[in-house]
This record gives C-alpha cells, structure tokens and sequence, in this order.
C-alpha cells in the first residue's frame, strides 16, 4: 500500500532524518518532557509476600508484563520508593539499562515500585503522549539511543542522554492524536499476524513431538499386530518389540565428578576440556573454555567422554540431551551431566529420540511423584521403560523421523521468517509516520475525546 506525502517539507537539521513536514516542530526531547526520572538505585530485602518489584523485564513494547513470580518487597519498602509519585497513570516507561529502548505507557492508577533499569517520562500539557510512545519505537529513536548507550557489561544510557534525543513531533495536538490512532489500528493488525505465525510455530512443536511419540512407540506400520505393553500409560506397542527398563539397554550410567572432586579453581586455561550444560544445550561441542590439566584428566578420566556417548543434564526440565560428535575435544563432563553408553540392542540416536518422548516425560511426572523434575538421577533414569525394536527397524523409524521434522523445522522456519518481516513491516510503519515521510490523517479512526 501506498501512503500520500505532505503537501511541503523542511530541512529537519538533522542529517539522518533529512526533511520534514513544514509544520512540524523539531528539537530535543526535552522540549516535551515536564519531568523525567529513573527507578530506585537501592537494594531491598525481597519477601514471600509484599508488593511486586519490577525491571526493565516487565516493560515489553506497548504493555508491562507482570507474573505471579515477581520479586516482592515489604510494603515500607514500596512506600519508600513510590512516594515521590512514579510512575503515573500516562507517563511513558522506556528501559535504559540491559536491552534498552523498550517502552509502553503507564496505564495504572497508583504507582509501582522499579528499579534503576527503567525510567519514568511525563510530558508537558499540549503533547499526546501516545505518540511519542509510537516516536520512542521508531527507528529514527531507537538508533540515537544505542549510540549512546555506555560499553559495559550491560550497557545502558543516563536520563541526560535520553533528555538529549533529537525529535520530531507535529505542532497540532489532534494531529499527533490522529497519527497515534492510525499506528493503534494498524499495529493491531500487524501483531495479530504475529501471533497468528506464533500459534503456528506452537503447534508445529506439538507437532514434532507428536511424530517422535508415536514413531517410537507405535512404529510404522499401521497393520503390525500389536501387544498390551502391561504398562498403563503406554497401552499397546508391536508385538514383535521388547519393553525394557533404560538401564538393561545400557552398557554404562554414570553421572559426573560429586562434591569437590572437581571444582572451578582447578580449572586452567589449556589441556582436557570440561564438558557441561554449556555445550549440551545448543548441542555444539566447540563452545567452552574450561579445560583441566593432563594430571587431573588422569585422576578423573573414569568420567571421560567418547564419541556416540549421550550426555544429559541433570539439573533443570528434562530433556536438554546431546550426542558427543566425533573429533570432540578430548575431556570430561561436569557434574551437572550424566553420560550414558548404549548397548548393541539400542542405536544413541534412537534413545535419544525416545528419551525425547511424551512416554517418557510421563513417566519422569509419574516417578518423581508429580514434581517438576529440576534434579535427574540415575535411579530414576535407570527405571524408565521403553518400548524397543530390533536395530534395523529403529534405522527405519529414525529416517522417518529425520525427514518429517525437517519438513516440521521448513515450516517453523518459514513462519519465523515471517515475524521478522511482520516486525520489520511495524517498525518501518511507526518510522514513517511519527518523522512524517508519508501522511496518515486521512486514513486514521477519528481521534476519540
């Protein structure tokens, strides 16, 4: 769609932004801003129960996100920081700490207690202050504000630097109404398209692990005669499949160094790697600079990795599992893993595909008594039961797999791409119209009174 321009325009004075509509105002950002403040730089005693504490994490674009696990503080403490009256019920939020930029307008009565990360701007009389909310979002924004932002390890920028932000912004009150009723109706448009791919990318992982269920426990043939497994929760397999505990399927479990066998002051900076969470999680072995030395390797190497060995977390949700490469590294896992060896009667990567399962994230539920698992062990994975073919039929049920979830990971990354483009297609809407470079008036909602 194409967007009509504004009958004249000016020299902005400022180099990137070029020109603007004739009417327009140009400065800093201060020319609008009444008054503008940070959250408290104090550090408080959190508590079970009290009033919620919230950071730059809470202020997502457009909205502030507040859960049931929010940091509380007591009420005297809360008190101590909103008594000065920030934020207030139209005053706009914009993150300076972490990832900064983020914004959304105040939309409460009374205020709530932030930290540092965020800071509070209210606007003089005879500005909309939903349209500068729409301004802080633009391009045109966001890039003065990273090349300001202070290289540290996390980086941020000072109140000054956001008070000294080039803008732009019609003269008319109504027409900065009417430019923000347009990005309302058309972002709104915009973000349900979103979420329409999001939805899609939700259910394409059902969709995967639905695959990866049936296939390895089911099989792949409809018409195969099937047997009561005897076990409740997986009802029928094959009949010509064994159902065996994990550990008859191994030829070793074992979980990494206990205690202070191995701890971070024995680590050097060159030798035999050690091997944790870090690399099992994104599943890539080239990641990592925790090494030990030849002597300790030696007195440790009973918790030596191998190619083909599965390597599993145990510690957190279940289900952060990885295959050692060959020409990894040679070195030992930490003690946040479990290696576990197979047998000849199950390929890695088909227990890897089971342990993937909803059988067992069932039985995880059943065995640790409803709990959510956070801590793994051997004697719970060891009583796991699974439902096991013969080794060229586990080939067979892994190629199937391998081509329907590249097909599943096609689609998710094509709705991915989507978003970006959606994203990109917002951000360069707001851009347009909060610096003028096309003419929204006639095409917006009548500005509500």
């Amino acid at each position: 769609m194409s967007f009509p321009r504004y009958e004249n325009y000016k020299d902005s004075g400022v180099e990137w932004l070029g020109e603007v509509p004739g009417n327009w105002k140009t400065g800093r950002f201060s020319r609008v801003i009444y008054a503008i403040k940070d959250g408290t730089h104090g550090t408080f005693t959190r508590t079970i129960e009290g009033r919620p504490f919230l950071s730059a994490k809470n202020v997502q674009d457009g909205k502030i996100v507040i859960s049931d696990e929010e940091s509380l503080i007591s009420d005297e403490d809360h008190y101590s920081i909103v008594s000065n009256g920030f934020p207030k019920l139209g005053d706009l939020l914009l993150t300076i700490v972490g990832t900064i930029g983020r914004s959304c307008i105040y939309i409460y009565d009374i205020p709530i207690a932030f930290q540092r990360s965020v800071c509070f701007v209210r606007f003089v009389d005879g500005v909309y202050s939903k349209f500068f909310y729409y301004l802080t979002q633009s391009k045109f924004f966001q890039e003065q504000l990273t090349s300001r932002s202070k290289s540290a390890a996390q980086g941020g920028v000072y109140m000054g630097d956001v008070c000294a932000l080039s803008i732009v912004y019609p003269d008319n009150f109504i027409d900065q109404q009417t430019i923000a009723a347009f990005l309302d109706r058309e972002t709104a448009k915009i973000d349900e398209l979103i979420a329409e791919q999001q939805r899609l990318i939700e259910l394409l992982k059902e969709k995967r692990q639905a695959v990866i269920s049936h296939a390895v426990t089911k099989g792949l043939n409809p018409n195969a005669t099937m047997k009561d497994s005897g076990i409740e929760w997986l009802g029928e397999v094959p009949e010509h499949w064994e159902v065996k505990r994990l550990k008859f399927l191994m030829d070793e479990i074992k979980a990494g160094p206990f205690g202070s066998a191995l701890t971070k002051d024995m680590y050097v900076t060159s030798g035999y790697r050690v091997f944790g969470q870090e690399q099992v999680i994104p599943n890539d072995f080239s990641i990592g600079d925790y090494y030990i030395t030849k002597e300790k390797f030696q007195e440790l190497k009973q918790y030596q990795i191998a190619t083909g060995d599965i390597l599993i977390s145990c510690v957190g949700t279940f289900g952060k599992i990885a295959i050692v490469p060959s020409e990894t590294e040679p070195g030992i896992i930490n003690p946040r893993l479990m290696r576990l060896r197979c047998s000849t009667a199950v390929k890695a990567e088909y227990l890897v595909a089971m342990l993937r399962s909803i059988v067992v994230f069932e039985q995880f539920s059943l065995l640790s008594r409803g709990g959510t698992m956070d801590v793994i062990n051997i004697g719970i994975l060891n009583e796991i039961i699974l439902p096991v073919p013969k080794m060229d039929e586990q080939e067979r049920i892994l190629s199937f797999i391998d081509n329907e979830i590249a097909k599943l990971d096609e689609l998710t990354t094509e709705a991915n791409r989507a978003i970006e483009l959606l994203k990109e297609r917002r951000t360069a809407l707001i851009s347009a119209a909060v610096t003028g470079k096309i003419d929204v008036r006639g095409l917006a909602p009548a500005p509500q009174t």
